[in-house]
């Protein structure tokens, strides 16, 4: 009787030991829920804020409106990087569209011919708003012409369609330093303009045919597209010529209307008849004084495309 006595005992002691560790473990489960539950109810709070804009706005979801400042040389490297923040508007609910601000003098027209399309395709799911803002030439107006109307500041510098390949001869410098070109080629015209001497006829010529006229007469072809217009009534502005944006010739043509920027925002405010806010989707990239003050391009390579202007 006394060794049952005893086993009960025991038994009763370790039941409690359990129950003891089944209430810590229990504890500590309502712990972890509990500081589950207000990091997410934070998290919430934090993405409700962002969305209705910086804590107190009340901008409610599905009217913000992205700011795109193309603000530098049209490269391929920067178009990718506007598409590839634009794509993200494009799947956030929280924009309504897209204001594309132009402050471009040009560049590539691979690149060009990229945004441009993209963005006329893009103004199919989003509306887009363009506007020049101090300059859209050559490339940068390749891309502005893309969407209609194309309104501008009434001082900005639109135009300058047509081709450049830029070329420095560094001949006689060589000369005098004792340097020559030595390099190897197969086909006549491997290598049709060298930085050691100025560009011959014949290779002039070449280039001018298979390259330079063919990428203007795209150039030509593509605007008068975008715009709506007839080549023959663009082609007087396709000389290389460089326009203000009040010029009373371009009207229709090259430009649809003149207006500052917060008269367009309040005009976009008003169309879309709530309360919004603009967001530079573009990240900045500053570098002190000497921002847009200096660039060094060099490469090794005859840079056809990238010199095109």
């Amino acid at each position: 009787m006394a060794l049952f006595g005893f086993g009960q005992k025991e038994d009763k002691e370790v039941l409690e030991q359990k129950k003891a560790g089944w209430d810590l473990a229990s504890a500590k489960i309502k712990t972890w829920m509990f500081i589950l539950a207000i990091v997410a109810e934070v998290a919430l709070i934090v993405y409700l804020a962002r969305q209705y804009g910086a804590f107190g706005e009340m901008i409610p979801l599905g009217d913000k409106v992205a700011v795109v400042d193309f603000n530098k040389p049209v490269t391929q490297a920067f178009v990718n990087e506007v598409i590839e923040h634009m794509d993200k508007v494009k799947k956030d609910n929280a924009y309504s569209e897209v204001l594309f601000i132009m402050n471009s003098p040009g560049g590539s027209p691979t690149a060009s011919e990229e945004l441009s399309e993209y963005l006329k395709d893009y103004h199919k799911e989003k509306n887009v708003t363009m506007y020049i803002q101090s300059v859209a030439a050559s490339g940068g107006y390749y891309i502005a012409s893309a969407i209609k109307p194309l309104i501008a500041n009434k001082n900005a510098m639109v135009g300058s369609i047509g081709v450049i390949l830029p070329h420095y001869s560094v001949e006689k410098l060589a000369e005098k330093v004792g340097i020559e070109e030595d390099d190897l080629s197969s086909g006549e015209y491997k290598k049709p303009i060298s930085f050691f001497k100025k560009v011959e006829e014949k290779e002039r010529a070449y280039l001018k045919k298979q390259l330079l006229t063919p990428t203007y007469n795209n150039f030509i072809d593509s605007v008068a597209q975008n715009r709506g217009v007839k080549r023959a009534t663009l082609l007087p502005y396709t000389e290389g010529k460089i326009y203000v944006a009040n010029d009373s010739s371009i009207q229709g043509v090259l430009v649809d209307e003149v207006l500052v920027l917060h008269r367009l925002k309040e005009r976009i405010k008003k169309r879309i008849d709530k309360k919004i806010q603009f967001v530079d989707i573009m990240p900045t990239d500053e570098i002190g004084f000497l921002k847009d003050k200096i660039e060094f391009k060099f490469s090794i390579d005859s840079g056809f495309d990238e010199g095109l202007r």
